[in-house]
């Protein structure tokens, strides 16, 4: 049965400085803790986070994953779901309204478009982090991982989009080009493992540690 996770957004911890990581150069470029955090307030007044999620069987066969909805074949994703049985399947997103915030800002300001755009992408993955939290056996999850990392196939997406329902559920779609709207919006795989989790981070997309045991 999917779940449908609804958070306020006061709920949501925007870190500064992981704006400032997504930021890279421009962070240190003229772009103050001020400008950030008026960034972080205004995105949250925007934004509607919301996700879907369900349990499915996983089994695995060379480099095959099946996850009964779908089948996909990657050396990527194999390495990261082994030894688990079961794994969520997540989609996610800060709402349709902050999509056209981060636009009308980009039209003022390109620097102010952009300071919005990195608010969006720390938002998401917080939100994420949040729901990861939420589950019963978190500290047993693998990394979350997404289509388009690794060699896991872009065109996994529309399966899990689909098969979530998540436009109905969550107002999340897909252009032709497999693009998420809204922009700030995460679809991803999270294997439930047998032992604790070795990893600091939540997701690999986002993690940027040289060795880890669920990557390549």
């Amino acid at each position: 049965m999917i779940e449908i996770i609804k958070s306020a957004a006061a709920e949501i911890t925007i870190d500064p400085k992981e704006v400032a990581v997504y930021l890279g150069y421009y962070s240190a470029n003229g772009i103050d803790d001020k400008t950030i955090n008026d960034a972080i307030t205004e995105f949250k007044t925007h934004s509607d986070f919301k996700a879907c999620c369900v349990k499915v069987p996983v089994k695995i066969k060379e480099n095959i994953i099946d996850l009964g909805f779908m089948q996909a074949e990657s050396k990527s994703l194999r390495k990261n779901l082994e030894g688990c049985d079961e794994a969520y399947i997540l989609a996610a997103t800060t709402g349709i309204n902050s999509q056209r915030l981060i636009e009308k800002n980009s039209v003022i300001s390109p620097i102010k478009g952009i300071v919005t755009d990195c608010v969006g992408s720390a938002a998401i993955e917080a939100f994420c982090d949040k729901i990861n939290l939420s589950f019963e056996n978190s500290g047993f999850l693998r990394p979350r991982f997404s289509p388009g990392y690794g060699d896991l196939c872009i065109d996994c997406q529309r399966k899990i989009v689909d098969f979530l329902y998540a436009n109905k559920n969550i107002g999340l779609s897909l252009t032709e080009s497999l693009m998420m709207v809204p922009k700030k919006s995460v679809t991803a795989i999270i294997g439930i493992g047998k032992e604790k989790n070795k990893c600091r981070g939540n997701g690999c997309m986002t993690c940027k540690a040289e060795k880890c045991p669920y990557r390549d």
